[in-house]
């Protein structure tokens, strides 16, 4: 797995998703209108910008414009997601429609249900602009609030485009609880750097390289989920800026390996499971949890511009 990188036009944060570098060429536009099918569970001047806190904003913000082209390049290499919320800005280079959901309703890919198989490995380019008089309100608001607004404007994008139609609901899963052993855990905080997350896999060994995070037992339990089948759900309670290393095989790894004693196949390692006890202090225990899920009910190839 790779990671995606998140910008923003006040930070540069690290996901755990699939990435591209690159800059975003001009593509196609059209309009965009309709509000997300989803159930729930420019620099203004002074004046403007007092104007812009005086106006409502729309119950449902969208992009006057946005474009979107399919990405046939390179799958391997990493998505960008550039987020202006300020400025009602929003592009994502060589991005699937899932890691869209997952920016859109802030959620772990573990919490989304039903996405078909294209949704996971079609890429596309994709950049969504509002017009002069949302963006100068969505600069009057805290950053917070624009981000909030800008979330929206991509669920809505999606709606229109890709005809996504969702719902949320909770659902008694097989869970993993990560909770420390008895004998705490094997890290300690450290001085706030460059968030970066990558996991690698070679050899029959996965490495997962946590630097820098201060939601790193939730950073490293949704990459845990991926080999361990079921979603992790973090109740270690530590909080603060952590670096976390963890080496180990998978399981289809270790299957693969020959039975014999006499086998000279190289040891790739322990298990996920012994190896978040053995060099993390923390462990993995089974469990069953009231889970809020977003369930994908449709979704199409996207419209063409």
């Amino acid at each position: 797995m790779t990671i995606a990188r998140v910008h923003t036009g006040r930070m540069v944060a690290s996901i755990a998703l699939f990435a591209v570098v690159g800059a975003v060429s001009p593509i196609f536009t059209s309009a965009q209108s309709p509000s997300p099918a989803v159930t729930p569970a420019s620099q203004s001047t002074t004046a403007q910008r007092s104007a812009a806190k005086s106006t409502a904003l729309p119950s449902t913000p969208t992009f006057a414009v946005a474009s979107i082209r399919p990405n046939n390049s390179d799958h391997t290499a990493r998505t960008h997601i550039y987020s202006y919320a300020d400025h009602g800005h929003f592009v994502a280079i060589n991005a699937t429609p899932m890691q869209l959901l997952q920016y859109a309703y802030v959620l772990p890919d573990s919490r989304i249900l039903g996405a078909p198989a294209w949704a996971k490995s079609s890429k596309y380019d994709i950049e969504g602009k509002s017009d002069t008089g949302l963006a100068e309100q969505l600069a009057a608001l805290p950053y917070s609030g624009a981000k909030t607004q800008l979330l929206t404007m991509v669920r809505s994008l999606l709606a229109d485009r890709f005809r996504l139609a969702a719902h949320f609901e909770n659902r008694d899963l097989p869970v993993y609880n990560l909770v420390i052993t008895r004998k705490g855990p094997k890290f300690s905080p450290v001085e706030e750097t460059s968030k970066h997350i990558d996991t690698t896999g070679r050899a029959g060994s996965v490495t997962i390289d946590i630097t820098s995070s201060s939601h790193a037992m939730a950073d490293l339990a949704e990459i845990l989920y991926r080999y361990t089948g079921r979603i992790v759900v973090d109740k270690t309670g530590l909080q603060g800026n952590y670096t976390i290393n963890l080496k180990f095989a998978p399981d289809d790894a270790r299957l693969a390996l020959p039975s014999t004693e006499t086998s000279s196949a190289p040891d790739t390692g322990p298990s996920v499971f012994t190896a978040v006890k053995e060099q993390l202090g923390l462990e993995l225990k089974s469990g069953k949890g009231s889970i809020e899920i977003l369930v994908i009910d449709h979704i199409d190839p996207p419209t063409e511009n």
